[in-house]
This record gives structure tokens, sequence and C-alpha cells, in this order.
């Protein structure tokens, strides 16, 4: 009996990988536009990046947990899914508009809400994750 060997396309990078990262993206960035679309433009990418942190942490342990981390669940769910919900790129842009508009206050606290806020539920999702734990 011998052990697989394992494929190329199976390899963190491979098609399969791509492939999952592309799918879970298409559905991160569906639910990211459903948010934006709801809720109030700053408070949504807030939301959306405080939630990403906490269901990475929760993916990111069980996942590692049952041995997934490498695996097509993972790629799907954390890069693809978590990376296209949350975006530093949008809450930056956000952040630069307040203070174009002269809100400079509003833009410090709106990063400082977005760290401060997103650290916690990053370790909390890490937590609920392993079981409590």
């Amino acid at each position: 009996m011998s052990a697989r060997v394992p494929d190329a396309d199976d390899a963190p990078g491979g098609r399969h990988a791509l492939l999952a990262v592309l799918l879970g993206g298409m559905a991160g960035s569906a639910l990211r536009l459903g948010v934006a679309e709801t809720v109030p433009l700053l408070w949504a990418t807030l939301a959306v990046n405080v939630a990403g942190a906490l269901l990475l942490g929760v993916l990111y342990e069980r996942l590692r947990e049952h041995r997934l981390g490498r695996s097509g669940t993972w790629s799907a769910l954390g890069p693809g899914l978590c990376g296209a919900l949350t975006t530093f790129s949008a809450l930056q842009f956000e952040a630069v508009e307040l203070m174009r508009d002269g809100a400079w206050e509003g833009a410090l606290l709106y990063l400082a809400a977005s760290i401060c806020l997103g650290l916690p539920a990053a370790a909390l999702g890490r937590r609920l994750g392993r079981g409590g734990r």
C-alpha cells in the first residue's frame, strides 16, 4: 500500500486552492455588498471588519483542530470569504474621506474603534473556535 503523493493542484497556491479562494471570495463579496446596501457606510465597514475578525478566529481554530488548515476549506473560508468580506482598504479610504471633509476626530475615532474592536473580536473568535478553551 503506497501513500498518496499530493497533487500540485492540492498544494497551497495550486489550482484547487485558487478555485476555493475564488468561490469563497465571491460569497464574501456578495455578503459585503448586502451589508453595504443595508447599513450606513462607516458602520457597514466597521461591522464587517469586526465580524470578519471574529469569524476568521473561529475558522482558524476549528479548521486547525480538524487538520484542515491547508485545505480547500480553509482557502475558501479564510482568504476567500473573510478576505473579500473584510477590507482594510475601504477602512483607510473612508478615514481619508472623513479627514478630507474636516472630520479629523471622527476619522481617528473610526480607526481606533476598528482596531480596538477588531483585535478582541479576533481573539474571541480563536477562543470560540477552540470551544472556549
